[in-house]
């Protein structure tokens, strides 16, 4: 087993991009150790030296255990990429031994054992509340000691900020230099902040840092070219960053597969009055023509297709646009966006407005990305439909999608609490090996069936209920929404029954760590968007949780199971009690737009009363297995179409290039 075959490939070779056989035999025999378990074998062996070592570095005086931390530095700096886990069991323990004075956080073998998994380039699951954060620090501090950066890639800003303020006094410990990147780090402050040892930030901000540096560096991705840019005269302009080279990513699944479908892009305004007057003029026209008879909006694919009434219309109103888009092909894209615009994406759901601003809302994590925009006319199709001032289109630098981006990583390892059905994937796609870590005492989380009901109005009315009831009885409860507008919704109608709650969305993020530190606490209400789902750790009062402990309830399932369970897992942490309820209803986006024709009719079916409850239980796995299953495919076919462009645009070089001039994104992505 040698450690340089975390990815299985090469530094820096992307997908598509031809892998030496060795490397490839390399592979698959990682894969044979694996499931052969031993690979497993090993790591316990390796544990057992590793809580022996503890053992007797846990009995040094703290100058001791500085000259341990410092021979453990040096150890793992002067260690090979071929060295095996067995060569980390040393540095495994002294790092262990200063989380535990420092954080007082002493690491449970299990965390010991999630961190020799990451070393083996696993994403290793654990369940929530096991403490995989001191896991992903404790494995940063070893890649730190290596001497180059290591990024812990984390699901949004609030827990890259939060993690790296809350283990800096052990990096610190460790002789160790710790940082966040943000939306909030000044591009002054970013260069300080990326040659640090260890650097917490999300995903999207290092590949938008990263393709930055790709525009100033020319595409050069070797760390070399990095520090002999750094060596030039003058006042040149700095890349931010130290390059790719090791990265811990935490919510893996989130990270590495929901976001996989959207492509980064780096854009510049490339103002064009034709373009503001043609959104203006299409949102008139759209306006003439009704859903069903002049189109058909599939709203799972997001695709529009005009019928002929439709297209006897557009004829008619082609002379209201510019002749730019009298062809046939352009004049349908410029509708379509304007349709989706108008009948598909929402406002306090897919985005908000902020200061007469359209500002994208992230469905995986419930949080507002200020500064990013759709692509393909889609921004300012919202823009006019929302009466605001319409932002100049963009013209497209660089791009590269989230796949590419982490493919570059030498060592790459991950971790989360949900990696259910993303095993195959994760594997094929960034060849991490999946691991499963036992929990360190026995969940006590009780989930329920799904509480079914015909309307969407009956479950908001017996959502209302069970809140009002828990309340009653002391203890807190947290209420999971889709849809910014329910988390408001709610909040009024708990107020007119004379509850008050805290509510944590995109629009109200300012007081995100108080409202979180209070949501365990007796007689508590937090109604949030799934700002409150993953990394999201509530502490619950000891009198709380002899009484049962928080109750979460989940207005309406999500597209993924996953998901789903991120929000359950906010209760029952660390083995306390917990209870976690599903509502759904026959009328829920996830059965309207997923279940498969023939089972369309039983949602008919389904409002009968005796049929209702046995019905919906069984179509929520179906629509969630389809959705991801239409997930899947969308990111299979984005890996495939980037193969097919780097061979088409090999001699550009670089993947981050290869769009360079080229119109935007896949439908719907983020310009940045």
């Amino acid at each position: 087993m040698t450690s340089a075959s975390i990815t299985g490939r090469p530094w820096h070779a992307p997908v598509g991009e031809f892998v030496p056989v060795g490397r490839r035999w390399d592979d698959w025999r990682r894969f044979l150790e694996h499931r052969s378990g031993r690979t497993d074998a090993r790591m316990q062996r390796v544990l057992e030296r590793v809580l022996d070592e503890r053992e007797r570095l846990e009995s040094l005086e703290d100058q001791a255990l500085d000259a341990a931390l410092t021979v453990a530095q040096h150890g793992q700096r002067r260690r090979p990429d071929h060295d095996g886990s067995d060569g980390i069991a040393p540095a495994l323990a002294a790092a262990a031994v200063a989380a535990d004075r420092m954080l007082s956080m002493r690491a449970y073998p299990m965390q010991l054992l999630a961190v020799l998994g990451m070393h083996e380039g696993c994403a290793v699951q654990m369940m929530a509340g096991e403490g995989k954060t001191l896991a992903v620090a404790l494995f940063a501090a070893l890649e730190g000691w290596r001497g180059r950066v290591c990024h812990v890639v984390t699901a949004n800003d609030y827990l890259a900020a939060r993690d790296g303020e809350l283990m800096s006094a052990f990096y610190g410990r460790c002789g160790l230099r710790v940082s966040s990147v943000t939306n909030e780090t000044t591009p002054e402050q970013q260069r300080a902040a990326y040659d640090a040892d260890v650097v917490y930030a999300t995903g999207k901000q290092l590949l938008a840092d990263h393709l930055r540096d790709q525009l100033l560096l020319g595409g050069a991705t070797a760390e070399i070219d990095y520090q002999l840019h750094g060596m030039r005269p003058g006042t040149a302009p700095q890349p931010a960053s130290r390059g790719v080279y090791s990265a811990i990513v935490d919510e893996a699944d989130s990270v590495l597969i929901d976001d996989a479908t959207t492509p980064l892009i780096i854009s510049a305004p490339e103002p064009s009055t034709l373009m503001q007057d043609a959104v203006l003029a299409a949102r008139g026209i759209i306006d003439e023509l009704e859903p069903g008879v002049h189109y058909l909006l599939d709203r799972a694919w997001r695709e529009v297709i005009f019928t002929e009434a439709g297209e006897r219309v557009l004829d008619a109103r082609m002379h209201l646009l510019a002749k730019l888009w009298h062809a046939r092909e352009r004049r349908d894209e410029l509708l379509t966006q304007a349709v989706l615009a108008r009948d598909l994406f929402e406002r306090d759901r897919h985005y908000i407005v902020r200061d007469d601003e359209v500002v994208i809302v992230d469905e995986n994590t419930g949080r507002a990305m200020p500064g990013r925009s759709w692509s393909y006319g889609l921004h300012q199709a919202i823009e006019a439909r929302e009466d605001l001032p319409i932002t100049p289109p963009t013209r497209t630098l660089a791009r590269m999608s989230f796949q590419a981006f982490f493919r570059r990583y030498r060592r790459l390892a991950g971790a989360s609490g949900t990696l259910q059905g993303t095993r195959a994937e994760l594997w094929n796609t960034y060849r991490l090996l999946p691991m499963t870590i036992p929990t360190r005492v026995p969940s006590r989380l009780a989930v329920e069936a799904p509480r079914c009901y015909a309307t969407r109005l009956e479950k908001w009315d017996a959502l209302i209920e069970a809140v009002l009831e828990v309340h009653r009885s002391g203890l807190p409860v947290l209420v999971g929404t889709q849809r910014i507008s329910d988390s408001e919704a709610l909040e009024e109608e708990l107020a007119l029954r004379g509850v008050a709650c805290s509510v944590l969305n995109a629009k109200q993020h300012a007081e995100e760590a108080q409202i979180i530190e209070r949501a365990g606490e007796a007689r508590q209400v937090t109604v949030a968007t799934n700002m409150a789902g993953r990394g999201t750790d509530i502490k619950v009062p000891a009198a709380v949780i002899a009484r049962g402990g928080l109750q979460v309830f989940m207005l309406d399932p999500h597209e993924s199971e996953r998901v789903d369970w991120q929000l359950f897992g906010r209760a029952g942490r660390h083995g306390e009690p917990g209870v976690a309820v599903p509502f759904a209803s026959s009328d829920d986006d996830l059965l309207r737009l997923f279940l498969p024709l023939w089972a369309k009719p039983l949602l008919w079916a389904a409002r009968y009363r005796p049929l209702l409850t046995p019905l919906l239980r069984r179509l929520l796995p179906i629509g969630q297995a389809r959705a991801q299953g239409r997930a899947h495919f969308a990111r299979k076919q984005l890996q495939k179409r980037e193969v097919m462009q780097r061979k088409q645009l090999s001699f550009a070089g670089d993947d981050a290039f290869g769009s360079m001039g080229r119109r935007g994104a896949s439908e719907g992505g983020p310009d940045h």
